[in-house]
């Protein structure tokens, strides 16, 4: 049977539900996580392949010493609703691609939730 490679990855969002499925995931396939959230008291998994770290995802310059030796970002970044427009999903992936480009790393997976009004859902 063919093994994947396992990867060294940073995982944004890692406190909310699609990044904490992504953080068990990747764990469960035997990949090295970097956990990169705002509150790190939110994740209370204990795993000898997760390293979390608290970092700001608007500081360009706190992503670039995390993403170092990484072999790729996933961003599950979640963002309230804001009037008139959401624009965190914007302003961050700037700034991630930016740093990216800066610690090396090649690879970045986008799982980003789009809000919707609830009333709205269906239609």
């Amino acid at each position: 049977s063919s093994k994947a490679r396992e990867m060294k990855l940073a995982i944004l969002g890692a406190t909310g539900r699609t990044g904490l499925e992504a953080v068990k995931q990747a764990l469960a396939e035997n990949h090295t996580v970097t956990a990169i959230v705002r509150n790190p008291a939110k994740i209370t998994l204990a795993h000898d392949n997760l390293k979390v770290v608290e970092a700001d995802i608007f500081d360009e310059e706190a992503l670039k010493s995390q993403f170092s030796g990484h072999d790729a970002i996933v961003s599950c970044l979640g963002f309230p609703p804001q009037k008139p427009t959401v624009t965190g999903y914007l302003e961050v992936t700037k700034k991630v691609v930016s740093a990216m480009k800066s610690s090396s790393v090649s690879r970045l997976v986008v799982c980003h939730s789009w809000y919707t009004e609830e009333e709205s859902r269906g239609k």
